[in-house]
């Protein structure tokens, strides 16, 4: 070869390195994939936080009325607060026509089905129809709280 032609060649030029910027369309669809989960997790959990507003409305409720019952341990009124959050949370819950005309065991009855268990039609919760209206009930408080807590826990 000749050292002249040889001088002359230079070396060899690497293209520049592929810059971050712009993205690929392959990262501009993952990313506005992540905005639609992101925003749909967000309003999801706003919707569920405004439709369980009612069952925290609830047991703030039920926490008050225990409140009272452990200070006064009045049966009668204890009976008369339990019996109005019930119904108001189960006609919030389930609506107006399927629950407000629903008395004495048709609604133990579905107190026991919409609660999944036998608390009110066989338990402390026959109180609520059998000494309603007494006026010297005798009942067991706590285990009536006991069964509208468990009530009141399992409505979505």
């Amino acid at each position: 070869m000749n050292p002249q032609a040889t001088d002359q060649l230079r070396d060899i030029h690497l293209p520049d390195p592929v810059g971050w910027w712009p993205p690929a369309p392959g990262w501009w669809l993952l990313l506005l994939l992540c905005i639609a989960l992101i925003a749909g997790a967000l309003w999801w959990r706003r919707y569920r936080f405004r439709k369980l507003a009612y069952k925290r409305e609830a047991l703030a409720e039920w926490q008050s009325i225990h409140a009272r019952y452990l200070n006064d341990k009045d049966n009668a009124v204890l009976l008369a607060e339990l019996s109005v959050l019930l119904k108001r949370t189960s006609i919030t819950r389930y609506g107006r026509t399927e629950t407000a005309g629903l008395a004495g065991e048709q609604w133990l009855e579905f107190l026991d089905q919409t609660g999944k268990c036998q608390d009110f039609s066989k338990g402390a919760g026959r109180a609520l129809v059998d000494q309603r209206f007494s006026p010297r009930p005798d009942l067991n408080g706590a285990e009536l709280l006991q069964a509208t807590l468990l009530w009141l826990n399992k409505q979505c």
